[in-house]
């Protein structure tokens, strides 16, 4: 005989179509219920949730003013580390923009696992961002400032959140992508599909400068940047721009060198030892925005991410490079390799040493092998030596001919 005073539970239809909720009184009981979430036979509704770890950083706070005027997202939840990144103001501050994004802030390691709980994308950026005039020193020596920042994240996104996708823009992105990507590979949770480098202010710097320059309308076109995201890594194909072909040799080359500059360029202008934080900011914003699109909407397209290519023989030949790719609900779906032309194709033969060694150089410290340089370091190719000067003859011998 049933017990009369034992309560009804709801059928489990009864439950989805009112909201079924369970609320729990402590961080115990809290922890019971993800867990009991796991197993559950009601299939699981994603949040649309983006986490950005670094959050209180000049970029990471541009990133998030963006991020909060978008429907598709719909929980932006704000993590940092330091207090003096002021990032719990910073997150009440943005709240009060009156759009429909629920955003949440965590401030302390202590609470990383909240923030990236139920993330569908999760943004590493933060860390130093220092001007680079040097390409190989200061790439290196600004590694070892953000490699920590990077791998604290990676290991947290392995145990808490391994089935988001990770977008990693803390510089150097090169090396901090590798880190991460080989962190989650020791985890066994690495998918090559959800692992990007964002190269987004790259591409959209070549844009801009390009439509400037043949007067076109820069958001109706695109210009992409392959190879990789560093200095002397980054390679802009003007030539598959609109009307690109009309390019001579000299404004290509002009071009070129004002994207691989421009981070020198804007601190000297700024006279304050920092970069382009406004428009990183931005572009990290938009990558992840259609990161989110191609999950939840339709497939998007990105212009440029450092990623690991499916086939790397239709890559130039290259297992890592950047190019633009197509996300859609599981990840990349298509990867987008652009034709270079003679100048473009010889820019990145000498590209592939430096992305090479930047590459090494993280992957050594997430697997924790020991560096070793490029042999290309020791061995410079040949358009690394001078030309020969030329002998003239003696003033003598002019004189007695």
């Amino acid at each position: 005989m049933a017990n009369r005073w034992q309560p009804k539970l709801p059928s489990l239809k009864k439950q989805l179509k009112r909201g079924f909720q369970n609320f729990v009184m402590n961080d115990t009981l809290a922890q019971i219920e993800r867990e009991c979430e796991r197993f559950c036979r009601v299939p699981r509704v994603p949040i649309q949730k983006v986490t950005v770890v670094g959050a209180g950083s000049d970029v990471g706070r541009i990133a998030c003013l963006f991020l909060k005027q978008q429907k598709v997202v719909k929980v932006l939840a704000m993590y940092d580390e330091f207090p003096q990144s002021g990032v719990l103001g910073v997150a009440n501050d943005i709240a009060h923009i009156d759009t429909s994004c629920k955003v949440v802030a965590f401030q302390g390691r202590m609470y990383l696992k909240d923030a990236l709980h139920e993330a569908d994308v999760v943004l590493i950026c933060g860390g130093a961002y220092l001007p680079p005039p040097h390409c190989f020193t200061m790439d290196r020596d600004l590694f070892f400032q953000n490699m920590q920042h990077v791998r604290t994240a990676s290991l947290a996104i392995t145990e808490f959140c391994p089935q988001a996708i990770v977008a990693v823009q803390t510089p150097p992105v090169d090396c901090n992508y590798a880190l991460c990507a080989h962190t989650l590979k020791l985890a066994q949770v690495y998918d090559k599909r959800r692992v990007l480098g964002v190269n987004a202010v790259n591409a959209m710097r070549a844009n801009q400068l390009f439509c400037s320059k043949v007067g076109s309308d820069p958001s109706k076109g695109h210009v992409p940047v392959v190879c990789g995201c560093g200095r002397c890594t980054r390679v802009p194909v003007f030539s598959a721009g609109k009307d690109g072909g009309g390019l001579d040799t000299s404004t290509s080359n002009c071009l070129t060198r004002l994207v691989r500059e421009a981070d020198d360029m804007i601190c000297r202008v700024k006279c304050n030892n920092e970069q382009g934080h406004l428009s990183i900011g931005f572009s990290s914003a938009r990558f992840v925005i259609n990161l989110m699109k191609g999950l939840f909407e339709t497939p998007s397209f990105i212009d440029s991410a450092l990623v690991e290519q499916g086939d790397p023989q239709k890559c130039y030949g290259m297992q890592y490079c950047a190019t633009p790719v197509k996300v859609g609900r599981g990840g990349i779906v298509e990867y987008q390799i652009p034709s270079l032309n003679g100048a473009e194709m010889e820019l990145l033969e000498q590209s592939k040493c430096d992305l090479e060694d930047m590459l090494n150089l993280g992957t050594c410290f997430g697997l924790g092998d020991e560096y070793l340089m490029h042999p290309c370091k020791f061995f410079p190719a040949p358009w690394c030596f001078p030309e020969e000067c030329k002998v003239c003859r003696p003033c003598g011998e002019s004189a007695r001919i």
